[in-house]
């Protein structure tokens, strides 16, 4: 009996590391990756305020570089679905005026009397970015059908398309009365106001269970730290906001996010 069980435990160690070794083996991995992340505002003006937390869907695929058993390079291409959420201070009122025609904002040397002047209460952004994350890879050896890895590295953004959803008081004549209350303004548009690259420095940590043959699956939840602007400082008359006390200015902030992932590898 004692001889049985040795041999079916043995029997269970050698399948356990076959299985293990298809994957340790493979130098490169390539597959698909999604995932959910938690976008963070700093502001680095007292003019706009951040709105709460906003999110991002990404999808795309990746491909991991083994250079050692341990070490390897994770790529790839991801497309993030962002909304930013902002607001307007309460001790300040915020304006714009747009082109009704074509909802489009308009800056301040190209204000005319046929635009519409309009009271920004919240707004959000929704940019759609092309990401390319460049992430060095540590990883442990195969226990049983599990390894376990760390990353660290650079992600980094191409703006594809941003459209933009406020909400506030649409004065149709171009002054300040009478206004029409709880208007909102859908698919804005504003020519140069977003960055068009965005990086971030990344810690991320996960563990890959290989299911079958050399496929895995991997989850891991990372912190990126963005250090470039999300919106341009634009120069004097190309600026679209404006509050009766500071004129018109530009929003400034950047970004930090708490992304979850997952993602299939063969």
């Amino acid at each position: 009996m004692m001889k049985k069980l040795l041999l079916g435990l043995a029997l269970v160690a050698c399948v356990t590391t076959v299985k293990a070794q298809d994957a340790a083996d493979k130098k490169i991995q390539a597959g698909l990756v999604a995932g959910f992340g938690l976008n963070f505002q700093q502001m680095g003006t007292k003019l706009m305020e951040s709105n709460g937390v906003g999110n991002d869907l990404t999808i795309g695929a990746n491909i991991n570089f083994g250079l050692t058993e341990t070490i390897g390079l994770s790529t790839g291409i991801e497309f993030d679905f962002e909304t930013l959420k902002y607001k307007a201070p309460d001790n300040n009122s915020v304006y714009y005026y747009y082109r009704d025609e074509n909802n489009t904002l308009v800056a301040e040397d190209d204000v005319a009397l046929t635009d519409v002047l309009f009271q920004l209460k919240t707004r959000k952004q929704k940019p759609l970015y092309l990401s390319i994350p460049t992430m060095v890879t540590f990883r442990t050896n195969f226990i049983g059908y599990f390894r376990y890895y760390g990353k660290f590295g650079l992600r980094t953004s191409v703006l594809l398309s941003n459209s933009i959803t406020d909400e506030g008081d649409r004065f149709d004549n171009g002054i300040l009365l009478p206004a029409t209350e709880g208007v909102t303004n859908s698919n804005m548009t504003a020519k140069g106001d977003m960055f068009f690259i965005k990086s971030a420095v990344g810690l991320a940590g996960g563990a890959e269970w290989n299911f079958i043959g050399s496929t895995c699956l991997l989850g891991e939840i990372g912190y990126y730290y963005g250090f470039t602007p999300l919106h341009n400082d634009r120069k004097n008359g190309e600026q679209y906001l404006f509050s009766l006390t500071d004129g018109f200015f530009s929003n400034q902030a950047t970004q930090s996010q708490l992304m979850l992932k997952f993602s299939i590898l063969f």
